[in-house]
């Protein structure tokens, strides 16, 4: 198995860089393919940058020229769900594109892909299983031991959550707690929002790849969401990126 990670930001996916044993690095449509061995199986890294549309790039080449079995996109988003906290886990089982809306064309509802038929991409069940088993296992055994009390204590993270759900994707940095409240009423079960997701599950949708997504949570996308941004993805989020992935694909047949 062939195993393909995105990351739409550098620090996301920095210390799964390090991590991995490179062997060839592919330049593609501006960006950085690794490939080599990472926690001991075959893998493609690559920074995506932000955006559904370098998602979508990013994962297309995956699977056209790197011929991917799986795809595994991880990094940070702002939570939904008022019950999440900073440095809780989202993995993804359903996943829609929030600011898709052609629902003045004949038979087309809203967040419904034009011409595909779908509005809600749902991720493998079994997957979406074993990635918040992997989550879990890595806060209750390796999260102390990779990131520090201190950044810890400064994001008043203590044992973070995990859980199963709804991740809406679009591409705005949503900072303004009426259109998360929006949102939520719209979308059902909606756990956090981000901008690049649901635009990687629907090219593995249209290509019959499997996938998962998985997201930490940096901030609640209100008003004072870019306040904590950048320092929690530099000092605690990639660790968790880094851990709950070893996790995962430890446990990949």
């Amino acid at each position: 198995m062939l195993i393909g990670i995105i990351g739409a930001m550098e620090q996301e996916i920095k210390l799964l860089t390090k991590s991995m044993e490179i062997t060839e690095t592919k330049t593609i449509g501006m960006r950085d393919y690794y490939t080599g061995k990472l926690f001991g199986k075959d893998a493609v890294l690559v920074f995506s940058k932000c955006g559904k549309v370098a998602a979508a790039s990013a994962v297309t080449c995956l699977i056209e020229v790197f011929k991917v079995d799986l795809v595994i996109f991880t990094g940070v988003a702002g939570g939904a769900d008022r019950a999440l906290n900073i440095g809780d886990i989202v993995v993804a089982d359903r996943l829609v594109q929030h600011d898709m809306d052609a629902s003045m064309l004949p038979g087309c509802k809203k967040f419904e892909i034009p011409l595909l038929g779908v509005d809600i991409f749902k991720a493998d069940s079994r997957l979406t299983a074993l990635g918040a088993k992997s989550a879990r296992h890595y806060v209750s055994h390796y999260m102390a031991e990779d990131v520090s009390q201190e950044a810890l204590t400064e994001f008043r993270i203590t044992t973070p959550k995990v859980v199963v759900g709804t991740v809406a994707s679009g591409d705005q940095f949503i900072a303004d707690s009426s259109k998360v409240r929006s949102l939520t009423e719209d979308i059902p079960d909606l756990k956090c929002i981000e901008m690049e997701g649901a635009a990687v599950a629907q090219v593995c949708y249209e290509h019959g790849i499997d996938y998962i997504v998985f997201r930490v949570i940096s901030d609640k996308a209100d008003e004072h969401a870019s306040i904590n941004f950048p320092l929690f993805i530099e000092k605690t989020a990639s660790h968790f990126t880094r851990g709950i992935v070893r996790q995962f694909i430890s446990e990949i047949d």
